[in-house]
């Protein structure tokens, strides 16, 4: 059907600025919500296609995620036998311009870097 988009430039039923009518109480895509149960939320309170003990559909032979498991060349696997988007040797997009892992960065401001410039889970006066 057609998806009509609202003044965000999104879809008009998903849209949490416009109280879209798949937003569900705790301001999550209904069907995804573990709080209201949505549907796709399997028994073990898991998405349905990445659970393994429901054989999720994006689980693989190997038991773990297709896209990014390396027996099965998942697609999110590259030349290097790495994901891709972790491989500096592909440029990856999670590889910052100082050769480091972007969000462990402190001189791009990674989200992993606390106010005291040092990385949050060992810093002491954050509580890492």
């Amino acid at each position: 059907g057609s998806h009509k988009l609202c003044i965000h430039n999104r879809q008009k039923s998903e849209c949490r600025e416009c109280g879209g009518s798949q937003i569900c109480p705790h301001n999550r895509r209904k069907r995804q919500c573990k709080d209201c149960v949505g549907s796709q939320i399997c028994q073990h309170m898991r998405r349905k296609s990445r659970c393994r003990d429901c054989n999720g559909s994006q689980i693989c032979q190997h038991q773990r995620i297709r896209s990014t498991c390396k027996e099965c060349r998942g697609s999110q696997i590259c030349p290097h036998n790495r994901i891709r988007s972790q491989c500096r040797d592909c440029g990856g997009s999670q590889i910052c311009p100082h050769d480091r892992r972007r969000r462990q960065c402190k001189e791009c401001g990674g989200s992993q870097i606390c106010q005291h410039n040092k990385r949050r889970s060992r810093c002491v006066e954050c509580g890492g």
